[in-house]
């Protein structure tokens, strides 16, 4: 699939998911490579004539050497060698980004060329574009962090070498923010369809322990300003449609249970601003320097100097995600403690009858344990670092926290993954203790996560282990449009 991009206007949401996570690539229209080339050729007029001023990376040298100004022979030769300049794949290795946070890395960088603003030719922005046809580059996650994105860059052009740029060209691959917006993007779009599998599943723990339907009674929609809240109640009440109001706990559940559409619906806020971040992000230009056409009293536009390499709105709703997605592993794992507890409900303690010889049940809450502290440490913060110092100059001295931020973004979605999948095994057990039916609605999902989680008994408590990995491995496919589990949710 090619998805033809026009102008900025294309470069949304749904065209992320396609190139970022179904592998499309993408197209120039005649409107986009016309402008791009209007511009470009206005850029360079703007570079021949005496009023170019100071426009860094071109008539002032890059770097630590933004101060100095170069002539036209050293705005040539600083064109051509790019070799000698670009970093060469700083970082450590030890983590990389998603293949599909690369892709919608490519996606970002090629739009903000569309509107002509980048400043490259349109020779240059295909052979970026083309780049979504070629094995995806790798990018290492740790070791990246600098004032702005140029050392995670220079793994995104591998045959940089073999590629003639032209004049300011350089700075229209390596400046900007790129991945900032394909890591919010990214976290945004994999973040709510974790939250409609949370849902799902916490809607079959209601279920399973027959508590009562009173905190998810369609009547509280009209109790709240939240339209948020509202929406949450009205998913679960649809997942619960045709349950018995009959044989339910004649007393009320326990605090994890009463609270899941205030926690759920506080995700959702979360996660809708973080698609509305990442939908401006998409949208914007975010380069240093900045090309802006001609207009009147600028006849061959100007080249401005600008903090479009710093996107500290994507960073700060990344934290807000993993903030919300640590609380759904905190439920979870109460959820999960509850159930192999079994007094609340009138269940079997550790949910396996006493006399059935069965040991070792309780290594399910341990895990929990470790899924949701991992989730809560890697959800503090990524606030701007103070220690970066550049000596060579004090030109950089903030360092951008996006890189730390999506790390730990990557540790709350897998802790999540695996705290819902820890949940899903105890709630099928119980289903199978109470004999209770599984909401009709959520039937395909209960029917494939019966097949992947064993027996309680002599033979298949040795494979608990094994379920979670399994289950927690088909939470983070369909988290990105996967396997077979992404179809039922």
């Amino acid at each position: 699939m090619i998805v033809t991009l026009h102008s900025l206007d294309d470069v949304t949401l749904d065209t992320a998911w396609e190139v970022g996570f179904r592998n499309a690539g993408i197209a120039l229209s005649d409107r986009a490579r016309a402008r791009m080339g209007e511009c470009r050729a206005a850029f360079e007029r703007l570079l021949a004539s005496d009023s170019a001023g100071f426009v860094y990376g071109s008539t002032a040298a890059p770097g630590t050497r933004a101060k100095t100004p170069l002539s036209q022979e050293d705005q040539k030769a600083l064109a051509s060698s790019q070799r000698l300049w670009a970093p060469r794949k700083f970082g450590n290795g030890n983590r990389w980004v998603p293949e599909h946070a690369v892709r919608l890395v490519l996606l970002a960088r090629v739009a903000s060329y569309i509107e002509g603003h980048g400043r490259v030719r349109v020779a240059t922005a295909e052979w970026v574009a083309g780049l979504l046809s070629q094995p995806t580059p790798s990018i290492p996650l740790d070791g990246a962090t600098g004032p702005g994105e140029v050392m995670p860059l220079s793994w995104l052009y591998p045959e940089l070498d073999d590629v003639e740029l032209a004049t300011g060209e350089l700075m229209s691959l390596y400046n900007g923010s790129p991945c900032a917006t394909a890591f919010v993007t990214d976290a945004a779009l994999t973040a709510a369809r974790r939250l409609r599998l949370a849902e799902r599943i916490l809607a079959l723990a209601i279920e399973a322990v027959a508590a009562p339907l009173d905190m998810y009674d369609p009547s509280l929609q009209g109790l709240t300003a939240d339209p948020d809240h509202r929406d949450v109640l009205q998913r679960l009440n649809a997942h619960l449609t045709d349950v018995p109001e009959s044989g339910r706990l004649p007393h009320q559940a326990p605090v994890s249970w009463r609270i899941v559409p205030t926690v759920l619906a506080t995700a959702a806020r979360t996660i809708r601003g973080a698609q509305e971040t990442a939908g401006h992000s998409l949208r914007s230009i975010a380069h240093n320097p900045v090309y802006l056409p001609p207009e009147p009293g600028y006849p061959h536009g100007r080249a401005i100097s600008t903090g479009g390499f710093h996107n500290h709105q994507a960073s700060r709703a990344i934290d807000m995600l993993n903030v919300a997605g640590a609380d759904i592993c905190a439920l979870a794992a109460k959820q999960t403690w509850r159930l192999l507890d079994g007094v609340p409900f009138g269940l079997p303690k550790l949910l396996v009858p006493a006399d059935s010889g069965v040991i070792n049940t309780e290594f399910i809450a341990w895990s929990q344990t470790s899924h949701a502290e991992r989730a809560r440490q890697a959800a503090v913060p990524a606030v701007l670092p103070t220690g970066l110092e550049d000596p060579g100059g004090g030109q950089s001295d903030v360092a951008a926290p996006v890189f730390l931020a999506f790390e730990r973004h990557l540790d709350v979605a897998d802790a999540a993954d695996a705290s819902l999948a820890t949940l899903s095994i105890a709630v099928i057990q119980a289903f199978r203790l109470s004999q209770r039916l599984p909401p009709p609605r959520l039937a395909g999902l209960y029917e494939a996560l019966d097949t992947i989680v064993p027996q309680f008994d002599q033979h298949g408590v040795g494979e608990l282990g094994e379920a979670i990995r399994r289950l927690k491995a088909s939470y983070s496919e369909a988290a990105i449009g996967r396997g077979q589990m992404a179809a039922l949710i």
